[in-house]
C-alpha cells in the first residue's frame, strides 16, 4: 500500500484539465443555475396538482387526543383533488367539541355542524328529559352550498382535533382546497376560518359560496301560547335596525291553487341590503353567524310548515337560513379566508350583550328596550334575593304599582269629582241639546271652575302603557320563566295547562286568567264613571270578552296581571274607605 505521503496532488488548475472536457463542464455549469428556473416553469407545474403543499399556518400540530379517533391523512394526500362522487359508502366520521355549556358535534360530510347540546337547559320539564339537543343532520350549519365536491356529500380529512379545535380539509376536483379551522371557546361562541387554496395552475371560480345556518323548530311541549309564532329569522343590514322576520314567514306558503307546499325556500334580501349577521331562532334559543371579513349579500329562508295547516293560517314547523357570500376568482396558489363567529346558545340578554348590542336584540324589546331591560334586571335581581320567579314577579308588580300609585290615586280623585259633577252635566246637555258646540263649551267651564280635567282618567293609562308592553315582552320570551315553578304553577312561560288531557275538546285549565278576568271586571265596577251608564256597563262586560284572547297566555303574564289588578282593588277600596270616614266626619 502507497504511503500517504506518496500520494500525488490531484490537478486543481485549468491546465491540467483536457481542453475536450471543457464545453461539458460549461453546460453542466449553466444546467446547476438555471435549474430553479426550470423546475418552477417546466417540471413543477406538471406534478402540482398531485402534491400540493399545505398553507404554513394550518399544517397539522398535534395528533389527535384520543386513540380511537381516526388517524389523520398526510397534509399533501389531503390536499391531492378527490373525485367529486359523494361519500355516501362511508359512514361519516364526527367529532365533538365541548366546553362547561355547549357540546358541538361536526360531521366530516362537508366539514359540517350536525348537533348542538346545550348542558345547562332541559329538554322538557322532566327532569330526566336530558339537556336540549338541536339535530342538524338533514341541513347541516355552516355547510357551503354551490361548491363542487365540497358540500354536505363529501368527506373532508381531519387534520387535527382537540376538546375545542377541529380543523378539516378537502380538495375538489378544480384543484380548490377548503381547510376549515373550528375553535370553541369558553361560552357559546365559535370561532370558523375557511381557507379557499386554488391548488391548481388554472384560475379558479368560486361563485357566491352559499352558508347554511340549520332548522330552529318547537322544542317538546312547547306551546305557540297567545297565538304567537316563535320561529324567526333575523337580519342586521349596515345603517338599519334589525328585521323581524318572523311574522312574515307564512305568507310564503300562500301560493295559487292547490295545497301549500311542506318547504319552501324564500328570499329575504338581496344585494342592495347585505346583512351584517343573521340569526335563525325559536322561543328560547338561537344561532346567530357573523361574517369577520365581509358581509353576506343575499339571504333566504327555508321554511317548514307544520303538518295539517293550509293557506293564510299556516303555522311554521322549522325555519333555517342560507347566507350567500361574494364571488371571486382565485389565481394559481391564491388563497381567500373566509371567518365567522356563530352563536349557538340561550336567548338570554346577559350572554348576548357580551357578543354586542345588536346581536342582543334578537330578543326583540323593539323601541321600548330600555324600559325592558331595566324590567328584566329588576326581575333578576329580586330573584338573587328570593329564588323564585313567581314570587320575583309579584315583586315587580309591587314595585311598579308603588311607582304610578300617586298617579293613579291623583286620577281616580279627579274622576269621582267628574262623577259628582255628572247631573250638572246632564242638564247643561238638556238645555242645549240643539247647541252641541254651546253644550260643550259650558261642559268645559264647569270642569274649570271646578278644576276637574276631564282627561285626568286617561294619563295614568297612557303613562303606564310603555311599561306595560315592555313587561309584556319581557315576560312573555324571557329565558329566566321557561320551566321556572310556583305554586301549583309548573312552569311560567306556559299556560297552567291543569287537568291536561281530562278535559274535552283537548281544553285545559287555567285558573290565572279566570281570576284575572273577575277581579278587572271587580275593578270596573269600583272604579267611578262619568259616562253614562251604558257606557259603565259594556266597560263591565268587556273583561269576559278578554279572557278569550288572553287564556292560553304564559301564566307569569298572568300571574304580573292578577296581582296588579289586585293591588288596583286594594287601592280603589281603601280611597272609598277614606272617603267615607271624611263623610261622616
Amino acid at each position: 500500500m502507497t504511503p500517504y505521503r506518496a500520494l500525488k496532488r490531484p490537478p486543481n488548475t485549468w491546465s491540467d484539465m483536457d481542453k475536450r472536457d471543457l464545453p461539458f463542464f460549461v453546460l453542466l455549469l449553466v444546467l446547476i443555475l438555471a435549474w430553479p428556473a426550470i423546475d418552477r416553469h417546466l417540471i413543477a407545474p406538471r406534478f402540482r396538482s398531485s402534491t400540493p403543499a399545505v398553507p404554513a399556518e394550518e399544517a397539522p400540530a398535534t395528533a389527535p387526543s384520543q386513540a380511537a379517533q381516526p388517524t389523520p391523512s398526510p397534509a399533501n394526500d389531503v390536499l391531492r383533488p378527490s373525485t367529486d362522487e359523494p361519500s355516501s359508502s362511508e359512514p361519516p366520521v364526527t367529532v365533538t367539541l365541548s366546553n362547561q355549556y355547549v357540546r358541538l358535534t361536526f360531521s366530516n360530510r362537508g366539514a359540517a355542524l350536525t348537533e348542538a347540546v346545550l348542558d345547562d337547559y332541559r329538554m322538557t320539564l322532566d327532569p330526566d328529559s336530558g339537556p336540549v339537543r338541536f339535530d342538524f343532520s338533514n341541513f347541516p350549519t355552516l355547510n357551503y352550498e354551490g361548491l363542487q365536491g365540497l358540500g354536505e356529500s363529501f368527506g373532508f380529512a381531519i387534520l387535527e382535533q382537540s376538546a375545542q379545535r377541529l380543523v378539516l380539509a378537502r380538495t375538489n376536483t378544480l384543484g380548490l382546497a377548503l381547510i376549515r379551522t373550528v375553535e370553541l371557546g369558553t361560552s357559546y361562541v365559535v370561532r370558523v376560518r375557511d381557507r379557499f387554496v386554488n391548488t391548481s395552475t388554472a384560475t379558479v371560480a368560486v361563485a357566491a359560496p352559499k352558508i347554511r345556518l340549520g332548522p330552529m323548530g318547537y322544542l317538546p311541549n312547547e306551546s305557540r301560547s297567545g297565538g304567537f309564532e316563535y320561529l324567526g329569522i333575523d337580519t342586521l343590514s349596515p345603517g338599519e335596525r334589525v328585521t323581524y322576520w318572523g311574522s312574515k314567514l307564512a305568507r310564503y306558503f300562500d301560493v295559487a291553487g292547490g295545497p301549500p307546499p311542506q318547504i319552501v325556500v324564500a328570499p329575504l334580501l338581496s344585494e342592495s341590503r347585505p346583512a351584517e349577521w343573521v340569526a335563525v331562532k325559536n322561543k328560547y334559543f338561537a344561532q346567530i353567524l357573523k361574517p369577520l371579513d365581509d358581509r353576506f349579500e343575499r339571504v333566504s329562508a327555508r321554511l317548514r310548515r307544520a303538518a295539517g295547516e293550509s293557506g293564510r293560517r299556516v303555522r311554521l314547523e322549522s325555519v333555517a337560513a342560507v347566507m350567500s357570500r361574494s364571488s371571486r376568482n382565485l389565481d394559481s396558489s391564491e388563497v381567500w379566508t373566509a371567518e365567522y363567529e356563530l352563536f349557538v346558545g340561550p336567548k338570554k340578554y346577559d350572554i348576548l350583550r357580551q357578543l354586542d348590542a345588536k346581536r342582543a336584540d334578537v330578543l326583540e324589546f323593539g323601541r321600548l328596550s330600555g324600559i325592558a331591560k331595566l324590567l328584566l334586571a329588576t326581575l333578576n335581581a329580586s330573584y338573587q334575593v328570593v329564588p323564585n320567579y313567581g314570587v320575583a314577579i309579584l315583586v315587580l308588580t309591587v314595585l311598579i304599582r308603588i311607582l304610578f300609585w300617586p298617579l293613579t290615586h291623583r286620577s281616580t280623585e279627579s274622576m269621582k269629582r267628574m262623577q259628582a259633577l255628572q247631573p250638572q252635566v246632564q242638564e247643561i246637555q238638556r238645555r242645549y241639546k240643539d247647541q252641541p258646540q254651546r253644550a260643550q263649551k259650558e261642559v268645559l267651564e264647569l270642569y274649570r271652575a271646578h278644576k276637574v280635567n276631564p282627561l285626568s282618567g286617561c294619563l295614568p293609562i297612557l303613562v303606564q302603557l310603555p311599561v306595560l308592553f315592555a313587561l309584556f315582552v319581557v315576560l312573555r320570551s324571557a329565558i329566566e320563566l321557561r320551566f321556572a315553578p310556583f305554586l301549583w304553577i309548573r312552569d311560567l312561560s306556559e299556560p297552567e295547562n291543569l287537568l291536561q288531557g281530562r278535559l274535552p275538546f283537548g281544553f285545559s285549565l287555567n285558573p290565572l286568567p279566570i281570576v284575572m278576568t273577575v277581579l278587572q271586571a271587580w275593578q270596573s265596577a269600583l272604579t267611578p264613571s262619568s259616562g253614562d251608564p251604558a257606557q259603565q256597563k259594556m266597560f263591565t262586560i268587556i273583561p269576559f270578552l278578554f279572557i278569550f284572547f288572553i287564556y292560553n297566555f304564559p301564566s307569569g303574564l298572568t300571574l304580573y296581571w292578577t296581582a296588579s289588578q289586585a293591588m288596583m282593588i286594594m287601592q280603589l277600596l281603601r280611597q272609598r274607605r277614606a272617603a267615607q270616614v271624611l263623610g261622616r266626619a
